[in-house]
């Protein structure tokens, strides 16, 4: 059936690939190519246009049509009281006979709808591209820091070492010129010298050992199991074996938590075995506990010693520093830090001379990898 639209245009209504409708002078739909009630499940021939129009767009689109208004083509939504269709593109032409309008919908071309459907997909592989390059973002800025950290360390490291390791080389220098000098040859004298440079180079064997698990310290490795804090600091205590003046509390409360069991370990070993060296002469106590921090555990390590003035409390980080001369290579406080920080941790020092000193550690509950030689979690 062919109707002519106007003297210039006909259409071919079982043809037209899109909707057509006549709509009479009363509103009604008088005449269908069946494309509508096909896609509505519903006829429409006989409906006034407005049942069958969207309500809250194209029913005032219909009346300015209707009013006289003019356009190339309106945006018109069809559909029912279950279900509205997609909105199309519609010329309205006045009816060449009688009063009334066409409606002629303006079917989308295959190649169009291909390409639109071509763009959908490009722009879905480019979303999933750009968030794949946020999470590469965040892993370069994270490798980034981590670069940064690892050199400032390693420049600390190479100036304690340089500058630290020359003190017992001084001292036996000094004592090899004094043996390999005629005038002092007394006996007394050349067995102190040499058993001053046996002292210094076992000093300097321990310092070299100590750089070695300091540098060891930064690895990370994927032996990861639960741990229970409470049991294993139990153990802790019981290998340092504190002086019966010590007392030291253990939270009833410690949690289980997933990492590796030796830089823990290490870490909390070394806490409490300079709460015990540096502790308070009498009724000395040491209380271990644990908060909720988010995405970490805060776990504190506290005593009621003399505490740390606040000019020492960077310098107790620094490979090789301690407070009394000759006892210990210094490398505790300086290895905690390392081990903390290398998995994905923090420690904070919290002290006023005379009035105790407090470890804050920061332990991630979920566990650091190591992924190409960064952190992952």
């Amino acid at each position: 059936m062919t109707v002519a639209l106007s003297p210039t245009l006909a259409v071919d209504l079982a043809a037209w690939p899109g909707v057509v409708l006549h709509i009479d002078a009363a509103g009604k739909v008088s005449a269908s190519n069946g494309q509508l009630e096909a896609r509505l499940g519903a006829p429409v021939i006989g409906r006034p246009v407005l049942d069958l129009l969207d309500a809250d767009s194209s029913a005032a689109k219909w009346r300015r049509i209707v009013g006289g208004a003019t356009r190339p083509a309106w945006e018109l939504i069809f559909g029912t009281g279950e279900a509205l269709l997609e909105t199309g593109a519609y010329s309205a032409i006045p009816a060449s006979e009688g009063d009334g309008f066409w409606l002629v919908e303006h079917p989308t071309p295959r190649r169009l709808t291909a390409l639109a459907g071509e763009v959908t997909t490009i722009n879905t592989e480019l979303a999933a591209t750009q968030r794949r390059l946020v999470v590469e973002q965040g892993r370069l800025a994270h490798a980034l820091r981590e670069l940064e950290r690892s050199n400032a360390a390693l420049d600390e490291f190479a100036h304690a070492v340089s500058h630290d390791l020359k003190a017992p080389l001084r001292g036996i220098r000094q004592r090899v010129d004094a043996l390999l000098d005629p005038a002092a040859s007394e006996p007394d004298r050349r067995a102190a010298d040499l058993t001053r440079t046996r002292e210094l180079a076992e000093r300097m064997r321990q310092m070299i050992d100590a750089a070695l698990a300091y540098a060891r310290a930064g690895r990370v490795s994927d032996r990861i199991e639960a741990i229970d804090i409470g049991a294993l600091l139990r153990d802790v205590v019981d290998y340092l074996a504190p002086p019966a003046e010590v007392t030291v509390d253990l939270a009833p409360d410690l949690p289980t938590i997933e990492t590796e069991r030796v830089p823990f370990e290490q870490v909390f070993r070394n806490l409490l075995s300079n709460a015990i060296t540096y502790r308070r002469e009498t009724a000395a106590r040491i209380a271990v506990t644990a908060a909720d921090a988010g995405a970490r555990w805060e776990l504190v390590v506290a005593d009621n010693g003399p505490g740390i003035p606040e000019s020492q409390q960077q310098q107790v980080w620094r490979l090789f520093h301690t407070s009394r001369p000759g006892d210990g290579t210094g490398l505790g406080l300086a290895l905690v830090k390392r081990i903390v920080e290398s998995h994905g941790g923090e420690i904070e020092l919290r002290s006023t001379a005379g009035s105790g000193a407090a470890f804050h550690v920061y332990w991630p509950k979920h566990p650091a990898r190591a992924t190409g030689g960064s952190l992952e979690r």
